[in-house]
């Protein structure tokens, strides 16, 4: 992986390949930023660009070569100047299965830098992970630059918290320590205080779109809706790969097809509704309303706002247009709150079967005026 394969963040980019070329890296930085937008693969590739033997420099740019050993050995995170850190099942001595699990999980980042790292019963970044920083820090005299990144670095518990501050308190030479976190006030200020603090631009949705259509062959208009469901996320984008997403569109915008019946629509729309819910999973539910509420939006910015180059569902432009023009006196303001209202509801576990026949009624009141 080299910087051009890392998604958007050029101004970041630019900044520390510059802090690279002038050997000016800090001894500690926090990279702050929306959640999966690529903070721990930037770190990586940083590490990896300021080990590499053979780097490439041309004017103010300087990428890892991705061919000497020190780079290889980054990419296989083997690299003893690279140190991952990441929350573990809290146990004095780890089962094979959670080994076996930890293992899979690496290989997934080690395949993927934007994968999102998931154990079962890791809770926290533990005091024990900590102290094996510092005998590392304290043993370890090896050539090159020292990262120690630490991944959700709000993981820490208090104890690990408090060891890791003295660990910034005394920093040692050729090392950089990086924390990487989504929620900076969850992290101890005097922390943050040692560390300077870099905040990370949320990703393109074009970037997204390119991400998911080269290296998961998404075609166009899936990976289009998805990145717009991302709201600038890769690993939140990653969620929505296994799951059908222009079924669930066109589903949804038939159930308001349905919903929107002059006469004869209550048994049909029942059943819609009891199929898309078949499942009972939750998550799946409010992902349902979040796509329908993206080509609702969509109907909104042609009608209201004359604009068809923000349109994310462009595969379906003739029937927005033609929606929108059923539909021009509608309130599409209130609609868009109702879905949001339905959204809090399943998320508070109501009945969904109610919530969705409840919000499509309340729509067919909104475009049609009916009250039957």
């Amino acid at each position: 992986m080299a910087w051009n394969n890392l998604i958007g963040l050029e101004k970041e980019k630019k900044i520390f390949q510059k802090v690279i070329l002038e050997e000016k890296l800090a001894d500690a930085y926090c990279f702050l930023g929306l959640e999966g937008i690529g903070k721990d693969a930037f770190a990586l590739e940083l590490a990896k660009t300021a080990n590499c033997y053979n780097p490439i420099i041309s004017g103010e740019t300087i990428s890892a070569c991705d061919n000497c050993k020190s780079c290889q050995m980054a990419n296989n995170m083997t690299h003893r100047n690279i140190q991952l850190v990441f929350a573990q099942p809290a146990a004095d001595k780890l089962t094979e299965k959670q080994i076996e699990e930890i293992r899979d999980q690496m290989a997934q980042k080690i395949e993927d830098p934007y994968h999102r790292i998931s154990i079962a019963n890791a809770r926290y970044i533990s005091i024990n992970s900590i102290r094996n920083i510092k005998k590392k820090l304290a043993f370890s005299e090896t050539s090159g630059r020292q990262f120690i990144i630490i991944s959700n670095g709000e993981d820490m518990n208090i104890e690990a918290a408090n060891a890791f501050l003295k660990t910034l308190e005394e920093p040692r030479k050729n090392t950089t320590i990086i924390i990487t976190s989504s929620h900076r006030e969850k992290l101890l200020q005097t922390i943050l205080s040692r560390c300077q603090q870099v905040y990370f631009s949320s990703l393109e949705l074009n970037d997204i779109q390119n991400y998911l259509e080269k290296k998961y062959n998404k075609d166009n208009n899936e990976a289009r809706l998805i990145a717009a469901m991302s709201q600038g996320s890769i690993t939140r984008a990653l969620d929505y790969l296994d799951d059908d997403m222009n079924s669930l569109r066109n589903f949804s915008v038939d159930l308001l097809r349905i919903a929107l019946r002059r006469k004869n629509y209550r048994m049909e729309l029942i059943e819609a509704i009891e199929q898309i819910l078949g499942e009972k999973d939750k998550q799946l539910n409010v992902l349902f309303l979040n796509i329908f509420a993206i080509w609702l939006k969509d109907v909104y910015s042609v009608l209201v706002l004359r604009n068809t180059s923000n349109v994310v569902n462009i595969d379906l432009l003739d029937r927005t247009i033609k929606f929108s023009n059923g539909f021009q006196e509608a309130n599409y303001l209130e609609a868009f709150n109702l879905i949001e209202k339905t959204i809090a509801r399943l998320n508070q576990n109501v009945d969904p079967t109610l919530a969705y026949l409840s919000l499509f009624i309340e729509l067919r009141k909104i475009f049609t005026g009916l009250t039957y």
